[in-house]
């Protein structure tokens, strides 16, 4: 049993990995934004990249055992939540298509993505990226790292969200309170 759950763990972390992996001009050639608004723009994303970093700590420290039908439930349990939440990332982001970037950005050639997982939420993408933490730490079995993505990962998501919303609310106008207002930030009908 040892085994299959370690191996099932490695593939979590596979589909962790998974939207980083995979290079950026597979799902979109041109480049991203090189000039942001500095500090204000930047410190969500390095905050949640600090917040990321812990997790894979924890989930180093606090990792429970590998024995047992609960070890290997949970790890299957981790794994299909990461999984899922690695789909919607790599859905989302080829949605995109080159407005996609690791700091925010927006662009009257790439336009404002409303199609695809982008009808249901504004943020599509840190909402799999939660999923895939979430089953990070429940296919761990680490409670230090499921609380480390309540109170760290989720809120740096949050962060960055209400960060992206400011520039697209500027850039887009009406246009985009209008899609604000009628879709969830990355909860489908929740928030």
């Amino acid at each position: 049993m040892f085994s299959a759950v370690v191996t099932i763990r490695c593939v979590a972390l596979l589909n962790l990995a998974a939207p980083m992996l995979i290079r950026r001009s597979v799902l979109h050639p041109s480049g991203g934004n090189a000039s942001r608004e500095g500090f204000r723009i930047h410190l969500p994303f390095m905050v949640n990249i600090v917040a990321c970093g812990v997790l894979l700590a924890m989930l180093i420290v606090d990792s429970g055992g590998t024995q047992g039908v609960r070890s290997l439930l949970l790890a299957v349990a981790g794994n299909v939540l990461a999984a899922g939440g690695s789909a919607i990332v790599l859905l989302s982001r080829a949605k995109l298509g080159s407005a996609w970037s690791f700091l925010p950005k927006a662009a009257q050639q790439s336009g404002l993505v409303m199609t695809g997982p982008y009808r249901l939420v504004r943020h599509p993408i840190y909402l799999g990226m939660s999923m895939m933490a979430a089953g990070q730490a429940i296919a761990f079995n680490s409670g230090l790292g499921f609380l480390v993505v309540v109170v760290g990962v989720i809120p740096s998501f949050l962060w960055r969200a209400r960060e992206e919303e400011v520039l697209l609310a500027t850039f887009f106008g009406d246009r985009y309170l209008h899609y604000r207002r009628r879709t969830s930030m990355i909860i489908p009908y929740v928030l």
